[in-house]
């Protein structure tokens, strides 16, 4: 496969040993951002699958009626297909990929998760539910809002800049079903947050670590990004290195 992929749909780089490794895009987002993480991990030989996720890289409108459990349900659908190619899967992904990351993890085929930004409460958590609630009555879009500070590290990200206010419910409520999870898994996790994400709660990873079952976990703080870094090159290392000291671990 060259370098040169669609952004808008899904991409899949075979690899030549049995590990495989899904990765879950973020909300509003494609998963042309995960593709620089994906070709660094296929050169150890891994085979990486990057679905495109339901509602996205199209129109905002196409969240209409996309509910958490349907991203949830493509997810499990895409692990499966997955396991076509790999007897072993590690699964990760950035912020709502993490959560679905997290909510798959229980598959037998799963010898880990990572998480990118991965949300179990977002800062003012009930002000976000209670501002959604009310903005839904008297608008069905909103336009998303960027900090000044975050702008210069965004980049160019190709991401929708409007959003159905009932689909940002709907990654709230996954937030919400993933905190309730958090006991069921049992696989080694890593679980990565920048310092100054202006989104997720800084309590976020110690929430996942203290909630999760398994005896493996640790917490990689990244100095001084945006929310979104999967094109950090040291996220790229610790990814591979979890990955690699985790394959040869009974789960």
């Amino acid at each position: 496969m060259t370098n040169k992929i669609d952004q808008n749909k899904h991409f899949f780089l075979r690899g030549n040993n049995k590990v495989g490794i899904l990765l879950l895009h973020g909300w509003t987002s494609p998963p042309d951002e995960l593709f620089g993480l994906a070709e660094y991990l296929n050169s150890f030989g891994y085979s990486v699958s990057a679905p495109l996720l339901l509602g996205h890289g199209t129109r905002p409108e196409d969240l209409e009626h996309v509910t958490w459990k349907d991203w949830l349900t493509q997810s499990r659908e895409e692990l499966e297909k997955l396991k076509k190619h790999c007897e072993k899967i590690f699964v990760g992904g950035i912020s709502m990929g993490g959560n679905l990351a997290l909510l798959i993890s229980d598959d037998e085929s799963v010898a880990g998760v990572f998480t990118m930004g991965a949300a179990m409460r977002y800062k003012v958590h009930p002000l976000v539910k209670i501002s959604l609630f009310f903005m839904g009555l008297t608008k069905k879009y909103r336009n998303k809002y960027y900090p000044p500070w975050t702008r210069k590290q965004m980049g160019n990200r190709k991401v929708y800049l409007r959003y159905p206010i009932e689909s940002a419910k709907e990654v709230v409520r996954l937030s919400d079903a993933t905190r309730k999870f958090l006991p069921r898994v049992t696989k080694p996790v890593l679980v990565m947050q920048s310092t100054t994400d202006h989104m997720v709660s800084k309590r976020s990873p110690r929430m996942i670590a203290d909630g999760v079952k398994s005896k493996i976990k640790e917490i990689f703080w990244i100095e001084n990004v945006y929310h979104v870094f999967v094109g950090e090159k040291k996220v790229w290392e610790k990814i591979g290195e979890f990955v690699k000291n985790s394959s040869n671990i009974q789960t």
